[in-house]
This record gives structure tokens, C-alpha cells and sequence, in this order.
């Protein structure tokens, strides 16, 4: 029988190359020109700019994920160039993707257990008491240490 995997769809997502600029944070590390680098789509392999992003996530391939229950996140990462051109000022590269992924669903108990927040009992509130003083009313306060029965033990 088929079983069903995590991921039923291929990898759905634009992703755009950014170059190393030699600068350390907190100063920009990774950089690209807008008008030269451009977002590549996993599935059709076509490049758009910046400005038809729009367009990209209305294309019928897209909309099979949206109406699937996916959403679009922004993701990145840093990797080691595949082909780093000669002059380049690092060997690592920014990897900055707009992707579709399936919203997370916590997955119900298999052990049978309860969750934390069924376990605890919770607080209750409690009826506020009268406070009780903590001397009789006859009392007398002491003024000479020798008045006093007891004997203070050293």
C-alpha cells in the first residue's frame, strides 16, 4: 500500500543568491543588486524579480499548494559556494527563500498520557478570612525585664 509521507508535494519555493561582502557583523554580510540577482522557482526553474513575486505565487503551480492548506514563509541559509567566482570576497554564500510549507499541527497524544496542562491542578481562588490579632485583648506590654516569669536561656 501507498504510506504517506510527511512532505506530499515536491519542494514548492524561490530562492535568491546573496554574495559575501567581506564585512563582519553588525554591518550588512551578504549582499545582491536588485536588478541583476533574481529569485529562481523550484518547480518551473523560471527567474522573477522582486516586483513579481506577486505574480509567481498566482501562477497555477503555486495555487495547487495554497489550496492544499500551505502557507508561504520567508527562510535563509548560509552555505559553502558551489563555484565561487574568482574575485569573491568569502566562500560562503546567503541562501534567501520564499517557501511553502504546511502550517504546523500539534499531533495528538499517542501514549495515552495527559498534557502538562491537564496534569497540574489548577490555581483556585481562595475566600479572603478575617485576620485574628495575635495577642489577647488584657494584654500588657512588658516594661521592666524583671516583671518578666520566664528567664531567657543563654
Amino acid at each position: 500500500m501507498y504510506q504517506k509521507t510527511k512532505f506530499d508535494k515536491p519542494f514548492c519555493g524561490l530562492s535568491m543568491r546573496l554574495f559575501p561582502t567581506g564585512n563582519q557583523s553588525p554591518k550588512y554580510e551578504y549582499s545582491g543588486e536588485a536588478s541583476k540577482v533574481k529569485f529562481t522557482c523550484s518547480l518551473t526553474k523560471r527567474k522573477y524579480g522582486l516586483s513579481q513575486i506577486n505574480d509567481w505565487f498566482n501562477t497555477p503551480e503555486v495555487q495547487e499548494y495554497t489550496k492544499a492548506g500551505y502557507v508561504l514563509k520567508y527562510m535563509t541559509k548560509t552555505q559553502e559556494m558551489q563555484n565561487p567566482p574568482q574575485y569573491a570576497k568569502g566562500n560562503l554564500e546567503q541562501i534567501l527563500c520564499l517557501i511553502m510549507v504546511k502550517p504546523y499541527k500539534p499531533q495528538p497524544n499517542v501514549d495515552g498520557m495527559k498534557p502538562i496542562g491537564q496534569t497540574i491542578p489548577q490555581y483556585t481562588q481562595q475566600p479572603m478570612t478575617q485576620a485574628q490579632p495575635s495577642a489577647p485583648d488584657h494584654a500588657m506590654p512588658v516594661e521592666k525585664m524583671s516583671d518578666m516569669d520566664d528567664e531567657i536561656p543563654f
